[in-house]
């Protein structure tokens, strides 16, 4: 069963490039400005009292064959996500997994761009367009599978306080955030959906009539994209490509550890995971440019603290450097080659 609510584009898809750029467009660019120099000073901070050339020399030095073994992780990882996003729509909806792909990696490709998660706006935009769906079903589905991820955050966390030793201050911010993302969890799983529709009715009562029946639609649609939330086997699915793709990602840093001749433990590989994940659910900078470096830094040093071989920063910030090509240069150059693609929009069933 496809759904189409109002507005959705069923024409050609080449006319997603422009409209997507037509809405970012009107986007105030302070934003994106801001975040890029705060990008750039905490980029700086990262690298103060580092030796460049030393940071240089290490990358210069990093293993061709550990360092493509971690991009093949990070392709498996985009794959692992597809799988997860179409399992939350249930075999009634069922998209095809190469418009669920598309719109995947233009989704990544805005976001390496534009902060603020404008990326889930293009996600469910051309999913919607090129499916003939629902974009509130779409965007139902994109937040049940955040709390996955939120669920894979609370557990990684508890166990990265757990494996590795960590500074004190570091341990209790850990066991913090898996306190707060297990509290939310558990909301988004106990409150009723009804409850929710009635809500939205009540509110819609207050409305013009027009935009009451346009919020109850929206909200009754997302609700279906949250529907796996609901159903055991659909979340259990969930879960199981869930762990899938956080073991993916931790297989990355552990490759590049190799990469950089780094004896570090599974526990340090989730370590960097987590701290990536965690502070970049509220994306600061393009592409997480600082951030990404600084929390990478802070990682690998902070384990020189709980009795491993301390790491020196120059190596830290080489591995932080080549980590980030290697996680952000697919999602640049796949979504770059997806928007330009002109899939066939799917035609709504009878």
């Amino acid at each position: 069963m496809a759904e189409s609510d109002k507005g959705n584009d069923t024409g050609a898809s080449p006319t997603l490039a422009g409209e997507i750029g037509e809405i970012l467009g009107q986007r105030r660019p302070w934003g994106t400005i801001a975040g890029l120099a705060l990008g750039l000073a905490l980029l700086a901070v990262a690298a103060w009292g580092v030796d460049l050339e030393a940071v240089w020399q290490a990358m210069q030095q990093a293993h061709p064959l550990w360092t493509g073994l971690s991009l093949l992780m990070v392709l498996l990882t985009l794959g692992g996500k597809v799988a997860r996003w179409h399992g939350l729509f249930g075999r009634s909806l069922g998209p095809r997994y190469r418009s669920l792909a598309r719109a995947l990696v233009v989704g990544k490709l805005v976001s390496a761009l534009i902060p603020a998660r404008v990326g889930e706006l293009a996600r469910f935009y051309i999913l919607g367009s090129d499916e003939n769906m629902s974009r509130a079903t779409v965007m139902g589905t994109i937040a049940a599978e955040k709390v996955f991820d939120l669920l894979l955050l609370v557990l990684a966390a508890g166990l990265t306080a757990v494996v590795v030793p960590l500074p004190a201050w570091l341990t209790g911010s850990l066991a913090t955030a898996a306190g707060v993302g297990g509290a939310v969890f558990v909301a988004a799983m106990a409150l009723p959906h009804p409850w929710i529709t009635l809500a939205a009715r009540r509110i819609g009562s207050r409305l013009p009539e027009s935009a009451a029946v346009w919020l109850t639609d929206i909200v009754e649609h997302a609700l279906i994209g949250l529907g796996s939330l609901r159903r055991p086997r659909l979340a259990a699915q969930a879960c199981a490509w869930s762990v899938l793709v956080w073991s993916l990602m931790t297989a990355t840093n552990l490759a590049l550890f190799g990469a950089f001749d780094l004896n570090l433990s599974v526990g340090a590989a989730l370590l960097v995971v987590t701290l990536i994940n965690g502070v970049t659910i509220v994306p600061a900078s393009p592409g997480d440019l600082g951030v990404f470096h600084s929390l990478t830094v802070l990682g690998l040093r902070s384990l020189a603290h709980g009795g491993s071989p301390g790491i020196a920063r120059a190596t830290a910030l080489a591995y932080a450097t080549v980590l980030h090509v290697v996680v952000y240069g697919p999602r640049v150059l796949l979504g770059a080659v997806a928007l330009g693609l002109r899939p066939r929009p799917k035609r709504p069933e009878s």
